[in-house]
C-alpha cells in the first residue's frame, strides 16, 4: 500500500491522507464525485503533506505543491506532535505479525512506541532541544 492524498480538485482542499490501495482510492473518488475528489500519492506532490486540517494543495503547480493555509502557523506543539507521529509511522512495521523482530525486540520497540505516545508535546514551547526517546537499535 502506498500513501494517497485525496483532495478537492477544484479547491485543493485536503479530504484524507491515507495508506490505501490505489484501488480504493478510487473507489473514494467514485463515491464522492460531488465533492470533486481525486488522488495523487503523496511522493508526487512537492513538499511535505503532514495535516489535512492544516494544509492544502496548490494545484497552480505541476506537480501540486503542498502549502499551509494562509492564516495557519504551526506551533511548537504542533510540530512536536508531527514529528512524534511521523516516528511512530516510521516503526509501524515493527509490531506486525510477520515482523522478522525477535520476541525480545518487539517488547523493545513496543516500550519505545509507548515512550512516543506518552511524550506531552503539548506542552512544547520552543521548537529546538527536544529530547525524544531513543530508537531501539
Amino acid at each position: 500500500m502506498e500513501k494517497y492524498v485525496l483532495y478537492n480538485n477544484v479547491t485543493g482542499n485536503i479530504y484524507y491522507i491515507k495508506k490505501i490501495k490505489e484501488a480504493k482510492a478510487i473507489k473514494l473518488c467514485e463515491l464522492n464525485a460531488n465533492m470533486n475528489m481525486s488522488y495523487i500519492l503523496e511522493s508526487a506532490i512537492t513538499g511535505s503533506v503532514t495535516d489535512s486540517r492544516t494544509q492544502e494543495l496548490d494545484l497552480s503547480t505541476t506537480p501540486p505543491s503542498a502549502r499551509h493555509l494562509p492564516d495557519y502557523a504551526p506551533s511548537a506543539s504542533d510540530l512536536a506532535k508531527q514529528k512524534r507521529n511521523a516516528l511512530l509511522t516510521a516503526c509501524d512495521w515493527t509490531q506486525g505479525a510477520d515482523s522478522p523482530l525477535s520476541d525480545a525486540k518487539k517488547a523493545e520497540w513496543q516500550t519505545y512506541r509507548q515512550a512516543l505516545r506518552d511524550f506531552d508535546y503539548a506542552g512544547v514551547t520552543q521548537d529546538f532541544g527536544i529530547v525524544w526517546p531513543t530508537q531501539p537499535s
